[in-house]
C-alpha cells in the first residue's frame, strides 16, 4: 500500500500546531487589542483564500464540464469580495494604528517561518538544498517579523511602508520556498512556471503521489 502521507510530515504539522497555540497565547497576552481584532480580521482572510481556492477549482480544466463550476466560481468571488470589503472596514478604525495592522501581518507570518524552519529540519523527504533554502527563509522571516514588532522602539519614526514592503516580500519568498520545497518531494521545480500549479494542488484538497509507472497521481480529498 502506497503511503500517501509522510509519517514525517505529521510529525512536522503537530509541531507546528503546537507552535501556533503558544505562539497565539503570547501573542494574546502582549498584543490584547491585536489579538481581539484577529478574532475578526483572520477568519475574513481564510475566507479570502478559502474563495480564492473556489475560483482556481472552478478554473480547472479537471472539473471541465461539472455543473457546480459556475457556483463554485461565483461564492469565490462574493466571498473575496465581501471579505476585503469588510476588512477596509474594521481596519478603517481610528484606534486601529497602522502598528497594529502591521502586528497582525507579522504574527502569521512568524509562524510561517517557524514552520518552514520546522519543515525544512524534520522532513527529509524534500531535497537537502530546498531543506536549508526554507531554513534561511524561515529565519529571515522571523528577523523581519521580530523587527516589525517592536518597531515603535527600534525605529520611532514612522516607518509603515518600509516594514510592510518587508513582509510582503517574506511573504512572496516564503510562497516560492514553500512551492520549491513541496515540489522537490517529487523531483520538480520552478524552472517550469507550469509547476506552480502542482503546488497549488497541494495546499488545497488534493494529495499527490507518484504510482508504479512513475506518474504523478492527484487524489481530491472528498
Amino acid at each position: 500500500m502506497i503511503e500517501l502521507i509522510n509519517k514525517q510530515k505529521i510529525r512536522a504539522d503537530d509541531r507546528i500546531s503546537v507552535i501556533l497555540v503558544v505562539g497565539y497565547i503570547l501573542f494574546a497576552l502582549f498584543l490584547r487589542l491585536e489579538a481581539f481584532i484577529s478574532l475578526i480580521v483572520y477568519p475574513f482572510v481564510s475566507l479570502i483564500i478559502y474563495g480564492i481556492i473556489k475560483i482556481i477549482n472552478a478554473l480547472n480544466k479537471r472539473n471541465k464540464g461539472k455543473g457546480d463550476n459556475t457556483i463554485k466560481f461565483m461564492f469565490g468571488l462574493v466571498s473575496i469580495i465581501f471579505s476585503i470589503v469588510f476588512l477596509m472596514f474594521i481596519l478603517s478604525f481610528p484606534n486601529v494604528t497602522s502598528q497594529i495592522i502591521l502586528n497582525l501581518i507579522a504574527f502569521p507570518l512568524l509562524i510561517v517561518g517557524l514552520a518552514a524552519i520546522v519543515k525544512g529540519k524534520m522532513i527529509n523527504i524534500y531535497l537537502k538544498k530546498y531543506r536549508i533554502l526554507n531554513i534561511i527563509i524561515g529565519s529571515t522571516t522571523i528577523i523581519v517579523c521580530l523587527l516589525t514588532f517592536f518597531s515603535p522602539a527600534v525605529f520611532p519614526n514612522n516607518s509603515f511602508l518600509i516594514h510592510f514592503t518587508s513582509l510582503c516580500v517574506v511573504l512572496f519568498l516564503n510562497i516560492l520556498g514553500r512551492a520549491t520545497l513541496y515540489l522537490s518531494e517529487f523531483g520538480l521545480s520552478l524552472k517550469h512556471v507550469r509547476n506552480f500549479r502542482l503546488f497549488l494542488y497541494i495546499i488545497s484538497d488534493y494529495l499527490l503521489h507518484i504510482d508504479i509507472n512513475g506518474n504523478i497521481v492527484l487524489h481530491k480529498i472528498e
